[in-house]
Parts: C-alpha cells; sequence; structure tokens
C-alpha cells in the first residue's frame, strides 16, 4: 500500500512548523529582519513581541487544521 499525503495535509503541516520554528525564534525574528524590526520600531519590544506571538500562534491553529481535514480548502472545479 503506498504512502498518499493530501496537498492540503502537506501545507498544513508546512504553516504549522514554519509558525512553531518562528514562535521559537521570536527573539530572533525580531532584532534580525526588516519586518520584526520595524514591528519593534512601531509597537515597541514588548507589544511587537505579543504582536509576533499571536500571529505565529494563528498559524500553528490554521496549520494544524488544515493539516487535520477540519479546515477544507477551496476546490476551483
Amino acid at each position: 500500500m503506498p504512502f498518499h499525503i493530501a496537498e492540503h495535509q502537506l501545507i498544513g503541516g508546512a504553516v504549522l512548523v514554519l509558525s512553531l520554528i518562528g514562535l521559537i525564534k521570536e527573539q530572533w525574528f525580531l532584532a534580525n529582519t526588516r519586518k520584526g524590526q520595524r514591528l519593534t520600531h512601531s509597537f515597541g519590544p514588548v507589544r511587537a513581541l505579543w504582536i509576533l506571538r499571536v500571529i505565529f500562534l494563528t498559524g500553528i491553529l490554521f496549520g494544524g487544521a488544515l493539516a487535520a481535514g477540519w479546515i477544507q480548502p477551496i476546490q476551483w472545479e
């Protein structure tokens, strides 16, 4: 029996893993990327950290839901 993974599972898993890595490396992201520096400059270091956490947690939840099949992608026919 061949192993088959659906496209939405692959994309959901990738979003989940990348968001998890971003959450783990949040300080690096804020200090070393233009978008992180812009967040820090615009909102201050504490608020920027919380905004970034919310973004990555949303990515983790969305990626997990997509990979689990709870969210169905749009099908164009």
